[in-house]
Parts: structure tokens; C-alpha cells; sequence
């Protein structure tokens, strides 16, 4: 008959904070030698602890049947263990007594009652005599007197040992994770071969964001784990595969721990989220459908929170939402206030990404305040985050700035460096998109910093990749796209399938400036490719883009419509102003060059208006340019100056270099039309274009330096005409040569 169980905790009733270290410990130790039993699940501690929020201690026969009700309806218990302590004070090796008492949650019945009293020293000892007892009076049994043994060497070998590792796990349970490490790091240094110690210390490190260390810490009780039970060693092995990113190896092992032990929920969890980080989806919804099938998981939040991560992975939002909406319920009803924030964090991505920001920033808030209650900084701390890049999202730049600042406050408040990490990262790219190059660099770079620290690979690919394009603002030079190149590796490493979409599409465009239409174009239809299967819109929209880009470069303007149409509708429908008004922007352009100018017109006065409603000013100054040149065209001086004023005025405050050839080629033409110059200054900007790897503007420029001597007869304008048709055709521009051919011919 297979059992439930759930530790409740040990009331401390000398009351003496001193003796405090002994609940959690006695808690662990003891659930350790009852789970080791056939057809016995013990709760996990983290679960049991959130449902017993606002219920009172048990008393010492334990807690009355209203109460037992209640846990039993919230956490799916056969039988609850409770129980007290009392440690003498005054003696060298004080005695301990301990009594535990099991109850039946269904009928209320005192099963059995354990007592034991010894020296203090002789904790170890207590806890197998206690554990025999449980399960004797359960009527359970271990499998074999081997296991018996091995279960030996998984206990704390010494009173002191078990102090130091139950001050570290009451720590955990109290979000904090630097005192847990701080404890445990005493512990493996008096015990160096209890390979227990390094397992938890690789948790601590764990939460705190440090990977390398957490690996480090797997590895050393790994070398240590020969003569521990079985269940453990695997639990060891998921965790070293784990922090080398070794996800189907991590899965494996995670399977066959529920195999070992197919009551347990937890490590059939583990094993989807190693199958959705790996990329293997069936193997994941196989897991859930077995999972779904087990009696103890009907109902459990947790389950439709894997399922909701699952749908994200795939792309279906709108079943991550349904899913996450159904976790937050059960939640709620079972009364546990943890997975309750958790389902709101659940909520408002899959919300995001529907394009319902009001009520996603309602979730993430929810979400805090849940956080915030359970005295749990970590979770307010990565939900403040989210709901920053939902402000950002929704262009609200200075309060982002200010819930990122809260979260970052948090995290450097309590050692959380993957935290602190995440912020930078988020920091970074708020201020790149609001133009802050210098700002972006920094964020970029204490990021990365914080990554290297940390062995949190995904997080230095991402910061590598942000360094590299501001870099590439400078010079697309070979070193820029060496670090490219080692950021589509990482990307590929760790299975960051949307870093590996950013990179490709980054890389694409950069191939694209350099002149290398044909690997821009591969590279970025692999982009395409990939960025479809994702469940962020963001993916796509910057793939089809850029590709777009690519296409209009390589003459395929129709194409690039097609592809800038699709934009157009993921922009809207995902609210994305930026990419909404680049998209205008680019349909401006392909008017433009057309001669359809009152459909440029209106493309184009719609992109100034949306870049200046997100204070965009680059963007902005490049709209205006192009309708300066676009009314020069059609003869209407007054929007022509009208244009160029405010491009002037936005010009000033622009640092960026790629994103404002297109401003200074506009300006080259039209201010100094009249004083001849033009030609000279055009040829200038194509030259130093030229020197920083920007073919593409190098060629823009080049452009428009050959129509104004052209226009002007100027004897260098067949010679102009050659070098450009020259280096457009090795390219691969075939959109210049078109517009070569298109140009009036003199005489």
C-alpha cells in the first residue's frame, strides 16, 4: 500500500534559539530514513512548508482533525509527523529528548507515538533508532539490510555536522541561500568526505547563481558518493549533468529516479523541464501524461506549471495561459500562497506574450506582494524584474529603470548574483533600445563580469553578443564577428535555442553591412527557420526583419514587402511600437525609391510618429531624412526644411554610428546642394564607411555621391559610377545596380 507523508517540523521547547538548528535538522534527517522505504513518498519540505502558512504548531499529540483536514486537502497526505524536542542546557553533552508523533490526516487517529532520549552527541544514533521506529509502526520496511547500511553513511556523521547542515537548511527554507553556503562551507571543511555536505552546498550555490561553484561542489560529492544509497548517488549525478548543461543526461538520470521511485512527483518535474531545456518535447509530454495518470498528482499545481512551461517551449501561449490560470486556481483552493506567485509569474509571460499587458503587470504585481508576504526576496526580486520588461514592453523606459533598480537593490541585498546578473542583462538592453550606447555598454559589461563569476553560460553568451553589436556600431571588424561566432557557440552549447535565433539574425546583419549578402542570406532564413518554432513574438519579428533587410539589399524588393508585412502584423498584434515603426520605415523606403511618393509619405510620417512616441530619436531622425529627401524630390521646400530642422535638432543628440549613415547621407545632399560640397562630403562619409566594414552604407553613400555628379556632369562621375557598380555586383546589391540603372542619364 503506498503512503504519503508529511513532516510538519519539531517544536524547539526550550525555546532557546541556540537549540533552534535541531527542528530542520531532525525534520531532513529523519524524512531521509522514512523516504528510504518501499511504497513511502515523503513530501518534499519546501511543499509542506508553503501549506502551512497562517496554521497554527502542532500541540504535543499533535494537530486536531479540522487542522488535519485542511493539510490533507492541501497537500494530498496520508499521514502527517509532528513532533517536539527538548535539549537540557548546563552539561558538556546535554541530553536530548525527542517524541514524534504520526497521525492519520484522513481520520485524525494517533498512529504511533516515537520517544527517544540520549546525549545530545549521539544525535546520529537517535535518528536511525527513530527512523527503525517509523517505520515499523507504518509497516514499512527497507528493501535490504545493504540499503540499511548505505543509508548509514548519509546521515550527518557527527552532531556537529548535522548543526551546521540544519542551520543551512532552515536557511534555505527562509530564502537564504548566502547563510545555507556560509554554514555549509564549515561543514565540508570538518567533514571533507561527507559527500551529503558538498550536495547541499551545490544547492546553495545553486540559488545563488553561481554555477561553476555549484558544479564544483556536484563534482566533489560525486568523488565521494561510492558508498551512499542508491537514490542519493543518482540525485548527485542529476545535479552535476545539470550544471554542465548535460540535458539529456540530466533527464536520464531524472527518469531513473522516478523509475527508483514512481511515487514521486518531484523527480518526474525535474525530468520535464531537463526535456523541454533539451529540446525533447515528446519526452517531456510523455512524462506529464504519466504523471497525470498517478493518483498523488491530481490536482497538484505544480503539474499544470510544468504543462505551462511545456506550451511556452512549443509556442502556444494561449494553453500556457489556460494552464497557468488552472495551477493559480488549485493553488488558491489548496490554500499555498508560494505556488501561487509562482502561477502569477506563469501567467503573466504567457500573458505577455498574447499582447495583454494589463493584465499580465496585474499578475506580476499580484506576484510581489505574494513574494514579498512569504518573506521571499528572491521571488520579489525576479518578479520585479519581469514586471520591468513588461514596462519596458510597453515603452515606459523611467519606470522600468525604477523597478529594475528595486530589483537589483534586492538581489545585491542578499548575494544573489544570477539575480544581479539578470538585471544588469535587462538593464543593458533597456538602455540600448532607448539609445543610451555608453549606458547599454556598462550594463553589458557588469553583466558580463557577473557571468564569468557565475559559469552562467547563457548569460555571458547574451552579454558577449550585446559587447559584440555595440562593438559593431564602432566597426564590423574581424574581431566583432570572431566574438559573433563564439556567442553562436555558447548559444549552441547550453541549448539557448532564442540566443542561437538572436545570433543568427545578429550575425546576419552584420554579414549584411560587411557585404556578404549570400552567407547573410543563409544565415538568416536559418533564423527564420528556428524563430518560428519559439513562443516569443520578439524572435520572429527581429528574424523577418532582418531578413527583410537582406532581401530589399539583394534586389528582392518584393520579397522583402512580404517579409516587412509580416512584421507589420506580429508588430501590431504583439504591440511592439519599435519594430512597428521600423517596418514603416523600411516600407517608406522601397516607396520611395519607386517614385510612389505619397504612399513614402505616408509611410514615412508614420514611422517619425511612432518613433517619437517611444522617444526613439535615431530612429526618428532617419524617418525625417528620408521625408527631407522625399520632398526635396517632389518639390516642396517648405516640408523639406520642415524635415530637416527637426533632423538637425535630433542629430545633435546621436552617437550611434550604422543607424545614422542614413541621416548623414540626407543631410550631405541637401545642406550642401548648394554650396558643391555635397560630392565631397558624400565621398568622405562612403570612405569611412568603407574603413569601419559598412559596405552597405559605404555603398549608400558612394550612391549618392555618383547622382550628384552625375547631376552635376562632373568628368569623375563614369569613374564613381565603375567602382560602385564594382563593388555592388561582388556583393551581391543588386538593389543599387537597379537604382543605378534607374537614375536619369546625362545628356
Amino acid at each position: 500500500m503506498d503512503r504519503t507523508v508529511a513532516f510538519v517540523g519539531f517544536n524547539n521547547l526550550s525555546q532557546r534559539s541556540n537549540d533552534a538548528w535541531l527542528a530542520p535538522a531532525l525534520t531532513a534527517m529523519l524524512a531521509s530514513e522514512l523516504g528510504a522505504a518501499d511504497h513511502v513518498r515523503v513530501l518534499p519540505d519546501e511543499l509542506v512548508r508553503d501549506a502551512k502558512q497562517r496554521l497554527d504548531a502542532p500541540l504535543a499529540g499533535g494537530y486536531g482533525r479540522d487542522t488535519l483536514t485542511q493539510l490533507r486537502s492541501r497537500l494530498g497526505a496520508d499521514y502527517i509527523v509532528s513532533g517536539s524536542y527538548l535539549l537540557a542546557a548546563g552539561s558538556e553533552d546535554p541530553t536530548l529528548r525527542v517524541d514524534v508523533q504520526i497521525q492519520d490526516a484522513r481520520s485524525g487517529a494517533l498512529v504511533a507515538t516515537v520517544s527517544h532520549q540520549v546525549g545530545i552527541s549521539l544525535l546520529p544514533q537517535l535518528v536511525s533508532q527513530a527512523g527503525a521506529g517509523l517505520r515499523s509502526r507504518l509497516g514499512v520496511g527497507i528493501p535490504s539490510a545493504t540499503l540499511a547500511g548505505l543509508m548509514a553513511k548519509a546521515q550527518a556523521p557527527t552532531t556537529e555536522i548535522a548543526r551546521r547542515i540544519g542551520i543551512a537548511q532552515d536557511a534555505m527554507e527562509r530564502h537564504e541561500a548566502a547563510r545555507a553556503r556560509d554554514e555549509l562551507l564549515e561543514a565540508v571543511a570538518q567533514a571533507p568526505d561527507f559527500a551529503p555536505s558538498y550536495l547541499y552546498l551545490s544547492r546553495a550555490w545553486s540559488a545563488l547563481g553561481f554555477r561553476e561553484k555549484a558544479l564544483a561542489a556536484a563534482e566533489q560529492a560525486n568523488s565521494r558518493a561510492t558508498d551512499l544509497p542508491p537514490e542519493l548517488k543518482l540525485e548527485i549525478d542529476a545535479a552535476v549533468h545539470t550544471d554542465r548543461y548535460e540535458w539529456a543526461k540530466a533527464a536520464a538520470t531524472w527518469n531513473s529516479l522516478a523509475a527508483m521511485k514512481p511515487l514521486s512527483i518531484e523527480y518526474r518535474i525535474n525530468a520535464v523541464d531537463a526535456e523541454i531545456a533539451m529540446g525533447d518535447f515528446s519526452g517531456a509530454e510523455a512524462n506529464l501524461v504519466d504523471l497525470r495518470h498517478l493518483t498523488q498528482a491530481a490536482g497538484d499545481p505544480r503539474v499544470d506549471l510544468a504543462a505551462a512551461r511545456l506550451a511556452l517551449a512549443r509556442n502556444d501561449a494561449k494553453f500556457a495561459e489556460e494552464l497557468a490560470t488552472r495551477a493559480f486556481a488549485e493553488s488558491q483552493r489548496r490554500v499555498l500562497p508560494a505556488l501561487m506567485a509562482d502561477a502569477s509569474l506563469a501567467l503573466a509571460t504567457a500573458r505577455t506574450l498574447l499582447g495583454h499587458y494589463e493584465q499580465a503587470a496585474g499578475d506580476v504585481q499580484a506576484a510581489i506582494h505574494d513574494y514579498g508576504a512569504l518573506g521571499n526576496p528572491h521571488g520579489e526580486s525576479a518578479a520585479r524584474r519581469q514586471l520591468a520588461a513588461l514596462l519596458g514592453d510597453q515603452n515606459q523606459v523611467k519606470a522600468a529603470q525604477q523597478e529594475y533598480s528595486r530589483a537589483l537593490a534586492i538581489a545585491q541585498r542578499i548575494g544573489d548574483a544570477g539575480e544581479v546578473g539578470a538585471a544588469y542583462r535587462n538593464i543593458s538592453a533597456l538602455l540600448w533600445t532607448a539609445g543610451d550606447r555608453d549606458g547599454a555598454q556598462a550594463g553589458a559589461r557588469q553583466a558580463l563580469a557577473i557571468a564569468r563569476e557565475t559559469g552562467d553560460l547563457p548569460l555571458e553568451a547574451w552579454t558577449l553578443r550585446a559587447l559584440a553589436t555595440i562593438a559593431a556600431d564602432e566597426a564590423v571588424s574581424d574581431e566583432v564577428m570572431a566574438q559573433f561566432a563564439e556567442v553562436t557557440e555558447l548559444t549552441e552549447r547550453v541549448h539557448d535555442r532564442g540566443g542561437h535565433v538572436w545570433s543568427l539574425a545578429t550575425n546576419a546583419d552584420e554579414l549584411r553591412q560587411r557585404g556578404e549578402l549570400a552567407d547573410a542570406h543563409d544565415t538568416c532564413e536559418r533564423a527564420m527557420t528556428e524563430a518560428a518554432t519559439l513562443s516569443d513574438p520578439q524572435f520572429i519579428i527581429y528574424a523577418t526583419f532582418t531578413c527583410a533587410q537582406i532581401e530589399l539589399d539583394r534586389g528582392e524588393a518584393e520579397r522583402a514587402s512580404t517579409l516587412l508585412a509580416k512584421v507589420e502584423a506580429l508588430s501590431a498584434s504583439g504591440r511592439n511600437p519599435v519594430y512597428a515603426a521600423n517596418t514603416q520605415l523600411l516600407l517608406g523606403q522601397i516607396e520611395f525609391e519607386a517614385a510612389h511618393w505619397q504612399e513614402a509619405v505616408r509611410r514615412l510620417h508614420a514611422a517619425a510618429q511612432g518613433f517619437a512616441a517611444v522617444e526613439a530619436a535615431t530612429g526618428e531622425a532617419d524617418a525625417e531624412a528620408l521625408l527631407a529627401v522625399c520632398a526635396q524630390a517632389m518639390g516642396d521646400p517648405a516640408e523639406r526644411n520642415r524635415a530637416l530642422d527637426r533632423v538637425r535638432v535630433l542629430r545633435r543628440a546621436i552617437t550611434a554610428r550604422q543607424e545614422i549613415y542614413l541621416v548623414d547621407i540626407a543631410l550631405a545632399q541637401l545642406d550642401h546642394a548648394a554650396s558643391g560640397e555635397a560630392a565631397r562630403h558624400l565621398h568622405a562619409l562612403a570612405q569611412d564607411a568603407a574603413n569601419r566594414h559598412f559596405l552597405a552604407w559605404s555603398l549608400e553613400a558612394r550612391l549618392a555621391e555618383w547622382r550628384v555628379l552625375a547631376a552635376q556632369g562632373k568628368p569623375a562621375a563614369p569613374k564613381v559610377r565603375a567602382q560602385l557598380e564594382t563593388e555592388a555586383r561582388q556583393g551581391g546589391f543588386n538593389r543599387i545596380l537597379e537604382l543605378i540603372k534607374r537614375a536619369p542619364q546625362p545628356g
